[in-house]
C-alpha cells in the first residue's frame, strides 16, 4: 500500500493541473482579429490610389462650393462698386474723413476679390 499512497500523492495534483490546462485552453477567448488595412492616402499624398469617377459626389460638392463662392464674390464686387460710389457722394457732401474710411473698406473688399481671382486662376 505504500506505493498506492505514493502514486495518489502525485497523481491528484497532476490530474488537477491537466484538467485546469484543458479548461483554460477551451475557455480562453479567441485572439482579436487584425484591424483591416485601408488603402487611403494620408496627409501629404499627392494623388489618390484610385482616381475618383468623373461624376462622383466629391465633384458635385466641389462644384456647389465653387458656385457659392462665385456668387459671394460677385456680391462683393457689387458692394465694392457701391462703396466707392457712396464714398464719392460722401466727399461731395463735405465729409472727407467718412469718404476715406469708405474707400479703405472698398480697397479691402477689392483685395479679397483679387485674392479669390488669384486662387481661381491657379486652380
Amino acid at each position: 500500500m505504500p506505493f498506492a499512497r505514493h502514486s495518489a500523492s502525485w497523481l491528484i495534483p497532476v490530474a488537477t493541473f491537466v484538467a485546469g490546462a484543458a479548461l483554460a485552453w477551451f475557455a480562453a477567448p479567441a485572439p482579436a482579429p487584425e484591424p483591416p488595412k485601408i488603402d487611403i492616402p494620408t496627409f501629404g499624398a499627392s494623388t489618390p490610389a484610385t482616381p475618383a469617377p468623373a461624376n462622383s459626389a466629391n465633384a458635385a460638392e466641389l462644384a456647389l462650393y465653387r458656385d457659392i463662392n462665385d456668387k459671394f464674390v460677385e456680391q462683393l464686387r457689387r458692394y465694392e462698386t457701391r462703396l466707392r460710389d457712396i464714398a464719392t457722394a460722401t466727399e461731395s457732401e463735405g465729409a472727407p474723413d467718412s469718404a476715406e474710411v469708405l474707400r479703405d473698406f472698398a480697397l479691402e473688399t477689392e483685395l479679397l476679390i483679387d485674392r479669390y481671382d488669384l486662387i481661381v486662376k491657379k486652380n
